[in-house]
């Protein structure tokens, strides 16, 4: 037997109903018909997977720590995953706009910026890069941008740079 023929045979008697009869299997008890029905639902996949109870805790541990505001390398880094296994998990599990809600303005680690003064050597260490962009009136993202990969900006007499 076929698809094609198990189809035929149960739209041969249920034709007012149509494929409305493949959505319940069980609703047919036809005895002639239950070879068509067990190929039919051999064929099908499962509709729904229980989860496994490791994956239910992955999930929750997932959403804990988003929720405390871990950025997706910190995840990693805990998890022992590689960032991109955490970011596709992330979207798979769903919280990727909890994520974004628990950081609206991107990922902003707390990373200490040293700030210079050429003239005067006058130094500030400012406790993070958008406390630092506040400080310096520069636009969010723009000192970030400046600075990263170990580079230095000079801008008004001030010499920015990271501190880690």
């Amino acid at each position: 037997m076929n698809i094609t023929e198990a189809v035929n045979m149960i739209l041969e008697r249920y034709p007012d109903q149509g494929y409305d009869a493949f959505i319940d299997l069980n609703k047919i008890k036809d005895d002639d018909l239950q070879e068509a029905v067990r190929f039919i639902k051999s064929m099908r996949g499962p509709r729904h997977v229980e989860l496994s109870h490791a994956e239910k805790a992955e999930r929750e541990n997932f959403k804990k720590m988003i929720e405390k505001g871990y950025t997706y390398r910190t995840i990693a880094r805990e998890t022992g995953l590689a960032e991109r296994t955490v970011k596709r998990k992330v979207s798979d599990y769903g919280f990727k706009k909890l994520y974004y809600q628990t950081r609206p303005h991107g990922i902003r680690a707390g990373v200490p910026m040293i700030c210079i003064n050429i003239n005067t050597g006058e130094q500030k260490v400012i406790e993070s890069i958008g406390k630092a962009e506040k400080a310096f009136n520069f636009k969010r993202g723009y000192l970030g941008d400046k600075t990263k990969d170990r580079r230095f900006y000079v801008y008004g007499g001030w010499v920015f740079r990271r501190a880690n």
